[in-house]
C-alpha cells in the first residue's frame, strides 16, 4: 500500500466525520433559530434602545452625588479658611517687619555690607579729588582759549614746526607751475616732459608687429578651418 492510498483513506474517514458533525450542528442551530423572534438584527437593537429617565453618565453618580457634594463643600470651606489664615499671618508679619525697618528697600543691601562705611569715605574722598581735577582742567582750557584767539581749524596748522618751510615751498612751486602754463599750452607741456617717450614708442611698435603677426595667424586658421570643414563634409557624404 502506497502513501497516497493511506492519505485517501484518511481523507474519506475524516470527510464522513466532518459531514456528520456539520449536520448535527446545522439541526441544532435550526431549532434555536425557530424560537427566535422573526425580526432583523437592527430592528431588535432598536427595540432595546429605550431611553431611561436618567442619562448613562448620571446613573452611577445618583447614589453618591449628594455625599460627594457635601464632602466637597466641607473641604472647600476648610481649605479657604486655612489659606486666609496663612495670608493674614504673612501680611501681619510683613507689616511688623516694615514697622521695625524704617529704611527703604534700596538701602537694605547697602546696610548689610560690613565695609559700606569705608566705601562711602573712599567715594567721598575720590569725588572731591575728581572735582578738583575737573575744575583745574576746565580753567586751564579756558585760559588756553583766551591765549589762542585763532579758530580751531588753524590750531593744527600753527602747531607744525615746519609749516613756514612748507608754505615757502608751496609758493615757489606754484609760481613755477604758473609760468609753465602761461608759456606753453597744457597739452604741449606734457609731450616734452616725458623722458621715456622714445622707449614707449619702440615698445608700441614692437607690440604692433606682434599684433599683426597674430592677425595673420588668425586668418590662416580661419582659411584652414574652412578647408577642413569641406573635407569633413565630403567624407561624411561618401560614407552615406
Amino acid at each position: 500500500m502506497t502513501a497516497m492510498d493511506i492519505k485517501t483513506k484518511w481523507y474519506e474517514a475524516n470527510l464522513k466525520t466532518a459531514r456528520e458533525s456539520r449536520k448535527k450542528w446545522y439541526k441544532a442551530n435550526e431549532k434555536v433559530a425557530s424560537t427566535l423572534p422573526k425580526k432583523h438584527w437592527h430592528e431588535t437593537d432598536k427595540s432595546r434602545a429605550t431611553h431611561t429617565a436618567k442619562p448613562w453618565y448620571e446613573a452611577n453618580l445618583a447614589g453618591h452625588l449628594d455625599a460627594k457634594r457635601k464632602w466637597y463643600e466641607a473641604n472647600l470651606k476648610v481649605a479657604v479658611d486655612s489659606i486666609r489664615k496663612e495670608r493674614a499671618k504673612w501680611y501681619e508679619a510683613n507689616q511688623q517687619q516694615q514697622e521695625n525697618t524704617h529704611q527703604p528697600w534700596y538701602e537694605a543691601n547697602i546696610n548689610s555690607d560690613p565695609h559700606m562705611e569705608t566705601k562711602r569715605r573712599w567715594y567721598r574722598a575720590n569725588l572731591k579729588m575728581a572735582r578738583d581735577k575737573q575744575a583745574k582742567w576746565y580753567e586751564a582750557n579756558q585760559q588756553q582759549a583766551k591765549d589762542t584767539p585763532q579758530p580751531w581749524y588753524e590750531a593744527n596748522i600753527h602747531a607744525d614746526p615746519h609749516m613756514d618751510q612748507k608754505k615757502k615751498w608751496y609758493k615757489a612751486n606754484l609760481e613755477i607751475a604758473r609760468e609753465n602754463i602761461s608759456n606753453k599750452k597744457w597739452y604741449e607741456a606734457n609731450l616734452y616732459v616725458d623722458q621715456y617717450s622714445d622707449a614707449k614708442r619702440k615698445w608700441f611698435m614692437a607690440n604692433l608687429a606682434l599684433t599683426r603677426k597674430k592677425s595673420e595667424k588668425k586668418k590662416w586658421y580661419e582659411a584652414n578651418l574652412e578647408a577642413t570643414r569641406q573635407e569633413q563634409k565630403k567624407w561624411y557624404n561618401s560614407n552615406k
